[in-house]
């Protein structure tokens, strides 16, 4: 599952860009405590490369981390789906690209944590997650530096294939859909931990926390759950990059991702639009096209 290769030229980059002061830093992932698990790691010295990893376990989505360091050079160690997000945040003026040192890595797939047998040495027994076979490309298409598998292209997922859980769902009646996300919003917690893993949520005062005016209820009850998450889910849309990192991170097992792949499903049917595509592309919101499908436009 580990290529040994593959992460040495990992550490030899890092070393070689903070040795050169390329970057301040580098945000890319170690081993955690339990000997299995990935967590993130901030090296400031070049000997303190040696710390790095690169694997399956390897999910955090690290342009979470970005805007912690507004003044200095972060260089970053990331998967295609982690480079899409830092798009988004440079298309939004949340990060200057003279101070982002993308270092990019092809992916073979991060595991589903809740799935997977941690402690099992046993490839077959990883379980990867379902976003990566929605994947593409699995080889980043805007980096500093590549960092290559050698990896043969796998055959191209088409849109049918992307959303076709989010079809079958809209199949079923709107009674059905009401009760099915009415059930998922009634476990939710208000920990906001879906808030605090995603690189899109960089508001300095999110309207979850303004009292005045207060634009839905605190309470963890189904009414303030309902507008908080809807809330959320519209403010992502047309700039959510489906990492998984928020329905990775809810304690409660809520189907977040379920529900932003529907905004992406639709932002790309109406607009033909994908976030984190392309680096040229002016953000969603941002941009007006005349041949928009609405009657307003005209």
């Amino acid at each position: 599952m580990v290529n040994k290769e593959l992460v040495e030229e990992i550490k030899k980059k890092a070393k070689e860009s903070l040795e050169a002061k390329q970057v301040d830093l580098i945000i890319g992932y170690q081993r955690a405590s339990d000997g299995v698990l990935a967590v993130p790691v901030f090296i400031y010295k070049k000997e303190d490369a040696e710390k790095l990893i690169w694997d399956a376990y390897c999910v955090y989505n690290l342009a979470n981390y970005l805007n912690d360091f507004p003044a200095q050079k972060v260089g970053i160690i990331a998967k295609a789906c982690d480079i899409k997000s830092i798009i988004v945040l440079l298309q939004e003026n949340q990060l200057k690209r003279e101070n982002v040192f993308i270092i990019g890595v092809e992916c073979s797939g991060v595991v589903e944590e809740k799935k997977t047998d941690r402690y099992s040495v046993k490839a077959e027994d990883i379980v990867y997650h379902e976003k990566c076979r929605a994947c593409k490309p699995a080889i980043p298409v805007f980096y500093d530096v590549l960092i290559s598998q050698g990896q043969k292209k796998e055959q191209p997922v088409t849109e049918e294939d992307i959303y076709a859980a989010v079809r079958k769902f809209e199949a079923k009646s709107l009674e059905e859909r009401f009760k099915f996300w009415e059930a998922e919003f009634k476990r939710c917690i208000r920990c906001y931990a879906c808030r605090q893993v995603c690189p899109m949520c960089y508001c300095p005062r999110c309207v979850a926390d303004q009292s005045m005016p207060g634009w839905f209820s605190k309470a963890a009850d189904l009414g303030g759950n309902l507008s908080w998450n809807l809330t959320r889910a519209m403010h992502l849309a047309g700039r959510c990059i489906d990492c998984g990192e928020c329905e990775r991170a809810c304690p409660a097992g809520i189907s977040l991702r379920d529900l932003n792949r529907k905004l992406q499903k639709e932002i790309k049917e109406m607009f033909n639009y994908e976030a984190g595509s392309s680096i040229d592309k002016k953000p969603l919101l941002a941009g007006f096209d005349k041949n928009d499908p609405e009657e307003f436009i005209k």
